[in-house]
């Protein structure tokens, strides 16, 4: 397993302290991601800013190159900005936008029973469908410090909005696990955000987890190209593998599908550590 996901990343573990049982501690991470020869990860929470933890797990796992971040729900404000900047301070280099607490996710997650009032979740779109004044501020002050965002759980409609917004400002951003039910995006709005400078993020947790075919991700990634894409496995549940298990397998899988040893190094290690230098 260890030559097979030597000098991979995986910038989407979500490891403990947490307010849900997750599968390892952040030290225990570090540990796995040591042994197995990865390059390093990125530590992400819903509801707590990681760049500290990650600045103290770097301590001691100097081999590995580790990032924080922030999520922006309830917890640090919303779409707060300030929430952005003292991450960014602190030395995190992701920024999520709403996940878990976002208006159209839980819409989703209600889909076959009656939906609650969502009014008091999170969207980055007024009423006329704008980008809210918040947003674009985000994604402004992550652009001047050099993170990288990711459109979190908000919909296709909500991501394809910052993604337009993200290079008129020159922001790196990132559609999270674009092939999520959840907040999916079609191949066509891929392809439009790589022409507009973002990444494809694919997570192993929605094959995994039997959301969407190992055939469907091969044949996205195809779509948009390799140069635009980064693998990860969202994992840390505790019914998922490890993080570096996770990769391996993501790997194999994908090799079984036709991708070549240099396509995967690309998506696996030399498209992530680029995100986050």
């Amino acid at each position: 397993m260890n030559d097979m996901i030597k000098g991979v990343y995986d910038l989407h573990v979500h490891t403990s302290p947490d307010v849900v049982p997750r599968k390892c501690s952040d030290i225990e991470l570090g540990r796995r991601l040591a042994a197995a020869g990865m390059a390093g990860c990125a530590l992400k929470s819903h509801y707590f800013d990681t760049a500290a933890r990650a600045g103290l797990l770097q301590e001691q796992f100097p081999q590995l190159r580790i990032v924080g971040g922030v999520v922006l729900n309830r917890s640090v404000g919303g779409v707060n900005p300030e929430a952005v900047e003292r991450c960014a301070q602190a030395g995190g280099k992701m920024v999520w936008f709403p996940t878990v607490e976002s208006r159209s996710f839980q819409a989703f997650q209600y889909r076959e029973n009656p939906t609650p009032d969502l009014s008091h979740l999170l969207t980055v779109l007024d009423e006329d469908g704008m980008l809210i004044p918040q947003a674009v501020e985000v994604l402004e002050i992550s652009a001047r410090y050099g993170m990288t965002v990711g459109t979190g759980h908000l919909s296709a409609r909500e991501g394809m909005a910052l993604v337009a917004e993200a290079a008129r400002v020159g922001c790196q951003i990132v559609l999270t696990h674009a092939d999520n039910p959840a907040d999916q995006y079609t191949v066509e709005q891929q392809k439009e955000a790589v022409r507009q400078g973002a990444f494809v993020e694919h997570c192993f947790f929605t094959t995994y987890f039997n959301r969407t075919p190992i055939e469907e991700i091969a044949a996205q990634i195809r779509a948009v190209g390799c140069g635009h894409v980064i693998l990860t496995t969202d994992f840390g549940q505790p019914k998922a593998p490890y993080s570096n298990e996770g990769m391996a397998q993501y790997r194999d899988m994908l090799l079984k599908q036709g991708f070549s040893s240099e396509e995967l190094l690309k998506m696996m290690s030399i498209n992530p550590q680029y995100l986050i230098q």
